[in-house]
């Protein structure tokens, strides 16, 4: 091989970790930035549904005498959580979508990097063998890793509080976000009252209105 096919495949080593990094670090930022749009769209959607439940529990505080027109407010309380339920999935169904996507093409991207640092190595190592070249050739291209640690912890760290290792949705984290209705145990509400609002301190605070 000549001097200039020489210096164009020392171009071509050195530019294909490159390409695979730049397009590693696109991917990575629409990745995160769609990701981003479904929390946001998430945490919006809880937003207004939880005004949307505010003024109908007000709703049914006014209107408790009337029984027809409290248990139709029940019937759309009801309604309204399946509702809400559906949507808020959607959004975790879509974020772990788009998460596992993700992710598999950086594995894709990962599995080309290391396709082509165990080339580059076999190739030093047949024509050097075990030299300080080959040693100075594997730190350099340890440190192409770098970014492929960082992306698969970024992406980790965005959705760890609504996905599984697995990249499944967290159901948990959507049914307690409200008072649950399987709390409609006489104790259980109880037990509820003792925690948050104990009986000496609602007696205290009867006391000092007297």
């Amino acid at each position: 091989m000549g001097i200039n096919g020489a210096m164009w495949m020392r171009y071509v080593n050195e530019a294909v970790p490159l390409f695979l990094l730049a397009i590693m670090g696109v991917v990575l930022y629409r990745g995160l930035k769609r990701n981003q749009g479904y929390l946001s769209e998430k945490e919006e959607l809880f937003r207004r549904y939880l005004h949307f439940r505010g003024d109908l529990q007000v709703r049914l505080k006014v209107f408790g005498g009337d029984e027809q027109a409290y248990q139709e407010l029940l019937r759309n309380l009801s309604e309204s959580w399946k509702n809400f339920k559906k949507a808020y999935d959607q959004y975790l169904l879509s974020l772990s979508r788009n998460t596992k996507k993700v992710r598999r093409i950086l594995l894709i991207l990962t599995l080309g990097l290391l396709t082509n640092s165990g080339r580059l190595l076999i190739e030093a190592c047949y024509f050097h063998g075990l030299d300080s070249r080959v040693l100075y050739l594997a730190f350099g291209e340890l440190s192409h890793y770098i970014l492929v640690v960082l992306s698969f912890l970024l992406l980790r760290s965005q959705t760890q509080p609504f996905l599984s290792l697995g990249g499944e949705p967290v159901r948990m984290d959507r049914d307690l976000l409200f008072y649950s209705n399987s709390l409609s145990e006489l104790g259980e509400k109880e037990r509820l009252y003792d925690e948050f609002s104990p009986l000496e301190e609602r007696e205290e605070g009867d006391g000092q209105k007297d």
